[in-house]
């Protein structure tokens, strides 16, 4: 492997450590504990690193809203996102490196088979204590025809 450009290593790590935030909050791409994460995020930041020719270090959160934020206010070099259009004023954002299919889980006999289901009228979709979240799908991109 060749050495990257300094401007390159300048841009993505300024300080000369690559400082990654995760968001230990979505098992689907990261895991552990603050101490010892794991996961594709990680594995991903320890290459870019790796590729950058510098160390790297791990601000670890529990909500992508955090995560985003170390990287906005200039903690952080690097984050792992969905796509937002409104981060999008503010960031740059790569392809895909995982995609994940949200859906709703109900139970079999409530009526709602389909998205559409869900969206007519009258159809309750939030309970008191009860937060609608999508289920994280764990295939990596490769599945779906991207990098190996």
């Amino acid at each position: 492997m060749t050495s990257p450009d300094a401007r390159l290593v300048h841009d993505l790590a300024p300080t000369g450590v690559l400082r990654a935030s995760l968001n230990l909050g979505n098992p689907v791409l990261a895991q552990g504990t603050p101490e010892e994460p794991s996961g594709i995020t990680v594995d991903l930041a320890r290459e870019v690193a790796a590729r950058l020719g510098v160390p790297v270090r791990f601000l670890c959160f529990d909500a992508a809203r955090k995560s985003y934020a170390a990287m906005a206010e200039g903690h952080a070099d690097l984050c792992f996102l969905a796509v937002d259009p409104d981060r999008e004023k503010e960031v740059a954002f790569t392809p895909p490196y995982v995609h994940i299919e949200g859906v709703y889980a109900v139970p079999v006999d409530s009526g709602f088979g389909t998205a559409g289901d869900v969206d007519r009228g009258g159809a309750r979709r939030r309970q008191e204590g009860v937060r609608v979240r999508p289920a994280p799908d764990p295939r990596p991109a490769a599945r779906h025809g991207g990098a190996r």
